[in-house]
């Protein structure tokens, strides 16, 4: 549908969101704190300016229909009911200010929609809802059909079923034909996500063609919301961003809808992870996934701090489909692949196509053409991998590589095993392997080019995001196994001693020492936030060092028991961070003064041991 749409949020962008082409259903996606509760505020009125009936039910939709009063942290209002005579009042302020309440007026008014809510709670929930007059007011209360009790909705039933009879009350009342719903999955299970979106799409459609038709727009954190089969279901996808503009994607280039035809079938929930994350990492698969999220993990680092998640996505040829598609809408991902990647597969083409590798290669004074490079570096590895094939006498290195390249070099398939195996042979023993060759001399040049090349290229790589694992792959990184480089099978074996072997260690600093290989890696390529607690907790250190600095000066404190004693320096407080022994300070005749600190290990948990500080007169801490 072609809805001219322009939007200004002068306080989170600069310049004006534009978007014309809109879908019958909608998404608004991205991290909390991008605006995208504003932004639906803004296209609430930008669609009503274009004729369009516009209900935005907001996040906190439910406010006044909280199960009980709470005193000064309750809106909770409606303890009698709704009052009849001011219906007019719930509909307007509803529609003001995004809530939901009103639903059970439409309910009351609207016999169809009631018969419609009350079929689905009797099959699903085995439940029947009542609204009741009482003095004035309108009560809806619910009976479990098991039970045969009947109880008052708002202080006796979930979040939940409260969320679904709304939420579905505005999904069938004919009154306007273009929705937003603010986290339609708040307090709603999976499944019951799920339903709701198949209600949502038997209804979602062009209201001008069809008058039954709503467009819907929806802000969502679930996964389960977004529902991607077609391209055009890719276009309705708008992410928000920090302190920029919304992006969407309007078209697809000929490769790119070939490819993502192919693989939105097998789109799911844990694909859809990237669209809420500002910089999502993608892997092959489930293994790497799984060994690189728990070795983060026992090192202290968490990955979600910084909204970064790993993805896995169960092929090479899929990695470069979700690098092109986070690329469209200005996400900054990031890809760990195998090393094979540089040479083969569609995420080589991703990367000999883009600027910025192709600027940091012209740089290096290696030209514009990294696909001639990776060419010649094919070409001269077969060249080697056919003079260690035919050498009388090889290093005892290259002994196993020479016995494979005999049994596998004539076969017809085995252009890409040769070349691997070369590789990763040359990777670990350069020398060795000049030395095996009967032509050592004139091929060096050539062993010498395709080492360097290639560490070039993982260099290159990096420009756009796409880190290589140089060795090969992550199981050639593996400690609790003895993997034969050349030669490995049984690897789903492999990834779970290995991911128990990991699961069992437990000091940090040993972990990075064991796995400093493979850390050093791919640690660029995940972005991370350490949070320090010793650092802020020297800052609140500090601040009380200069309390105490103040009362010595001003004579308030003489000893350990007048400063425990003084208010200002609230010893009482500090002492749930460190202990000042009995024998931990001293005060000079010139006010000059020594404390011994001892570091409460229980409120700083990382630390192995207490740490002991010593403050003085002229604040030095150490």
């Amino acid at each position: 549908m072609n809805i001219p749409i322009s939007v200004r949020l002068d306080k989170l962008w600069d310049g004006e969101f534009c978007k014309n082409d809109w879908g019958s259903v909608n998404y608004i996606v991205g991290s909390n704190g991008t605006g995208k509760s504003l932004l639906a505020e803004q296209l609430k009125n930008a669609f009503s300016s274009n004729g369009y009936r516009v209900r935005l039910l907001s996040a906190e939709r439910l406010s006044g229909f909280e199960k009980s009063d709470y005193s000064y942290f309750s809106s909770s209002g409606f303890s009698s009911g709704l009052n009849i005579s001011q219906f007019a009042d719930f509909k307007r302020f509803g529609e003001n200010y995004g809530l939901s309440t009103s639903g059970f007026i439409i309910l009351k008014e609207r016999l169809d929609i009631r018969i419609r809510i009350e079929a689905l709670l009797s099959d699903i929930f085995k439940k029947r809802i009542r609204l009741v007059e009482e003095g004035g007011f309108l009560k809806p209360k619910i009976q479990n059909l098991y039970r045969g009790a009947e109880y008052n909705l708002k202080e006796s039933e979930c979040h939940g079923l409260k969320e679904l009879i709304t939420l579905l009350a505005f999904l069938f009342d004919p009154t306007n034909n273009l929705i937003i719903f603010d986290e339609p999955e708040l307090h709603l299970h999976p499944q019951f996500q799920s339903f709701f979106m198949k209600e949502l799409q038997n209804i979602a459609g062009d209201p001008n063609s069809t008058s039954t038709k709503k467009i819907f727009i929806i802000i969502t954190h679930s996964p389960y919301f977004i529902d991607c089969r077609t391209l055009d279901d890719l276009k309705n996808i708008i992410v928000t961003h920090y302190n920029r503009q919304p992006t969407f994607i309007d078209s697809f280039d000929q490769q790119d809808e070939y490819t993502l035809k192919r693989f939105l079938p097998r789109f799911n929930t844990h694909h859809k992870q990237f669209f809420f994350s500002p910089n999502p990492v993608f892997v092959e698969g489930y293994t790497d996934q799984q060994l690189i999220s728990l070795l983060f993990e026992k090192i202290g680092i968490n990955i979600g701090s910084s909204g970064s998640c790993i993805v896995d996505v169960g092929g090479k040829d899929e990695l470069a489909v979700f690098f092109r598609l986070t690329n469209k809408l200005q996400l900054d991902s990031r890809v760990i692949a195998d090393f094979d990647a540089i040479f083969r597969g569609k995420l080589r083409e991703v990367v000999q196509s883009n600027e910025k590798c192709i600027e940091y290669f012209i740089s290096e004074g290696y030209g514009r053409d990294i696909s001639a490079s990776i060419g010649e570096i094919e070409r001269k590895i077969h060249i080697i991998a056919n003079e260690i094939y035919n050498s009388d006498k090889v290093e005892i290195e290259i002994i196993p590589l020479q016995n494979i390249l005999k049994i596998i070099i004539a076969k017809a398939d085995s252009k890409n095993d040769v070349f691997d195996l070369t590789l990763l042979t040359l990777l670990r023993y350069k020398e060795q392997m000049k030395g095996s060759l009967s032509a050592g001399l004139r091929l060096s040049p050539d062993i010498d080019f395709v080492f360097a090349r290639y560490y070039i290229l993982i260099s290159v790589l990096k420009k756009c995001n796409v880190f290589i694992i140089p060795h090969g792959e992550m199981e050639h990184y593996f400690k609790h196994s003895e993997i034969n480089y050349l030669s490995y099978g049984r690897k789903d074996e492999l990834f779970h001693n290995e991911f128990d072997f990991l699961l069992g260690l437990t000091e940090a600093n040993d972990i990075e020492t064991l796995y400093s290989d493979l850390l050093a890696a791919i640690s660029h390529a995940i972005p991370t936030i350490k949070i320090d607690l010793k650092e802020h907790m020297k800052f609140q250190i500090v601040e009380w060092i200069q309390c105490v600095q103040r009362a010595i000066a001003k004579k308030e404190v003489y000893d350990i028991a007048s400063l425990k004693a003084n208010v200002n320096i609230d010893y009482k407080l500090f002492n749930q961070l460190f202990d000042i022994p009995d024998d931990g300070l001293t005060i000079t005749k010139d006010l000059k003064f020594t404390c011994k600190m001892i570091i409460n290990r229980a409120s700083f948990k990382t630390q192995k041991q207490n740490d002991f500080f010593r403050m003085t007169g002229s604040l030095k801490v150490r």
